[in-house]
């Protein structure tokens, strides 16, 4: 797992600041590769596995980190053919494709990767569209930083580390934005799907893809739609394979349905099959589900590896909020590094995903308003024929229709006195007026609710994905998720409302698509596991006390005696214990930075 750097100053700049970039993230490689053009110098770092690179020609130079996907469209353009029949490495690829089509280059590109270019007077540097690669950076009067980490920006800076507070409020709220700062003052990151442009102190931002632009553009009949998701998840999976793989196999239809496509692609390409690693819970039946699990690895032909969790969720919290450069919400970094630890222990390098198929398949709110706002009349009437076969009640489907056809002005009031319906409860040690205050703010108008719905996952910045990326790069893997591929999401973007929701309940049209390739049991399957009960049996609570007894700050809207109380009750169902945790990674943050 490699990182990229990049620093731009109004007089040439020597190479100690960059090399104290890359000495400051370890973990991403000790093999520096570093270039010179102008005012400008680049670098990469990466490990045994040559993921990261520079290159330079006549004209500019390039630092790149990640996975190329593309290499073979874009060696198949006309205008690019002769160059790219000749390159060595992704870098090189990127190269000459900037050199050629230059601003245009982010949106020719696929994959998951980290770029910063120079033409030697300006730099650029941009990630992949939906953000699984980090760059951050710092503006100065005399020089600007970029790098795949904040701590890489501030010591090639020279800044010590300071935590921001007022970030880390916002953080802990969840009132986040693209533009959301660093937890580490002074530090910015460059928002995905966004194109930077860099002089000695300034840096401007330009937006390279718009999903929204996508929304409900495609024609399709049904058998289209099925032919064009076959190429399209074939063609994710396929990308995604090096040979040395395994999927990351649960009980529902995203990750199963990886596999079905990856199965036969990896032992036809590699002549060994595809191996799969799970997480068994035999103590906890509304956790495990194993049935299911080996249900899939034996119809697939797939090598099973199963492992009992072990991590505690509060595992070296203090250690990992200072190399993740601040918490996290909302997610356990230790399960994630025991999961990247098994895996690297049974020699595999690359891990496939069902993650994030939620967000591409399966966003059903407002559809049934929407198609009767847009006057699709007739589609909203077999969406609500489709609900009454499946036993909803005409009160069940008024009071839906009701609730989506409520003016904004309406919403945005009655979210100030009660949160709206679906939000999840706020812990009693919290200020709900804060939360009330944010649905309100959120609230949107009647038309624009059902294409928000379909773009909810491209907003915010990405903090979970940062963090993964970094747990990644420690234990020497990569994980890439094929229901994310770029030119698979346009697709579901482009479809029609009625097309994607065909009828009420969870993955309609994809259970329809993968029907002959997932086995029945996954596809028939209506129960969704929950794991609240792994979670509670988790709670370490004296842990919680030593970092919430006496904290280094006081965080904004929590009542510490309360939360205290319930700490020494032991009484903290899931929920109220991941706002407990996140809480406790805050000052674990400060307290070390």
């Amino acid at each position: 797992m490699g990182s990229v750097g990049g620093i731009i100053a109004r007089h040439e700049p020597d190479e100690a600041p960059i090399r104290r970039l890359f000495a400051a993230a370890p973990h991403r490689g000790d093999r520096v590769e570093v270039v010179h053009l102008g005012a400008c110098v680049l670098g990469a770092s990466h490990g045994p596995v040559a993921d990261a690179g520079v290159a330079a020609a006549p004209g500019g130079a390039v630092a790149f980190s990640g996975c190329l996907d593309n290499l073979d469209q874009l060696a198949a353009r006309p205008e690019l053919r002769a160059a790219l029949a000749r390159v060595q490495s992704p870098a090189e690829a990127v190269l000459h494709t900037w050199l050629v089509h230059g601003e245009r280059t982010p949106a020719l590109l696929r994959g998951a990767y980290s770029v910063v270019a120079t033409d030697g007077h300006d730099m650029w540097c941009w990630r992949d569209h939906l953000g699984f690669k980090t760059l951050f950076v710092r503006d100065e009067p005399d020089a600007t930083y970029v790098a795949s980490e904040a701590k890489q920006v501030l010591a090639a800076a020279g800044v010590p580390r300071r935590a921001d507070l007022g970030v880390l409020e916002l953080l802990y709220y969840g009132e986040l934005r693209d533009q959301f700062p660093c937890s580490l003052d002074g530090v910015r990151r460059v928002p995905k799907a966004t194109r930077a442009r860099m002089r000695p102190g300034s840096a401007s931002f330009t937006t390279y893809w718009e999903p929204r632009d996508l929304l409900e553009t495609g024609r399709y009949d049904d058998a289209e739609i099925a032919e064009r998701f076959d190429a399209l998840m074939a063609q994710a999976v396929r990308r995604s394979l090096t040979g040395n793989d395994a999927v990351s196999l649960s009980g529902g239809i995203d990750s199963p349905a990886v596999a079905a496509y990856g199965a036969p692609e990896h032992l036809a390409r590699y002549g060994r099959p595809l191996a799969a690693l799970s997480v068994v819970y035999p103590e906890q039946p509304s956790v495990d589900e194993t049935p299911y699990i080996e249900a899939v690895a034996d119809a697939l032909g797939m090598p099973l590896h199963r492992y009992r969790r072990s991590a505690q969720p509060l595992d070296g919290l203090e250690e990992w909020v200072q190399v993740l450069d601040g918490p996290v919400p909302k997610i356990f970094t230790s399960d994630a590094a025991e999961h990247y630890r098994k895996l690297s222990e049974l020699g595999f390098r690359t891990m496939l995903t069902g993650e994030v198929a939620e967000f591409v398949i399966d966003r059903r709110g407002y559809v049934m308003a929407h198609l009767l706002l847009h006057g699709r009349l007739r589609a909203a009437a077999r969406y609500v024929a489709a609900c009454r076969a499946a036993g909803h009640r005409w009160m069940d489907i008024g009071k839906e229709l009701g609730a989506t056809l409520i003016p904004r002005p309406v919403s945005a009031a009655y979210r100030l006195v009660r949160l709206p319906y679906g939000a999840a409860p706020v812990p009693d040690f919290l200020d709900r007026s804060r939360f009330r205050t944010r649905y309100s703010d959120a609230a949107l108008a009647r038309r624009e609710r059902w294409r928000q719905e379909q773009l909810w996952a491209f907003g915010g910045p990405g903090l979970t994905m940062e963090a993964d990326d970094i747990v990644q790069a420690i234990h020497g893997v990569s994980v890439r998720r094929p229901w994310a591929d770029v030119d698979l999401w346009e697709f579901f973007l482009s479809l029609p409302a009625e097309q994607k929701v065909p009828e009420p309940g969870r993955k309609k049209l994809v259970r329809r698509l993968l029907r002959g390739k997932v086995p029945d049991v996954i596809l028939d399957r209506r129960d969704k596991t929950g794991f609240d009960e792994s979670i509670v049996a988790r709670i370490d609570y004296d842990a919680l006390k030593r970092w919430l007894a006496d904290p280094p700050f006081a965080m904004p809207g929590v009542d510490h005696d309360l939360l205290m109380q319930r700490l020494e009750r032991r009484d903290l169902d899931a929920h109220d214990y991941m706002w407990a945790k996140d809480l406790a990674a805050v000052y674990a943050f400060v307290e070390g930075t």
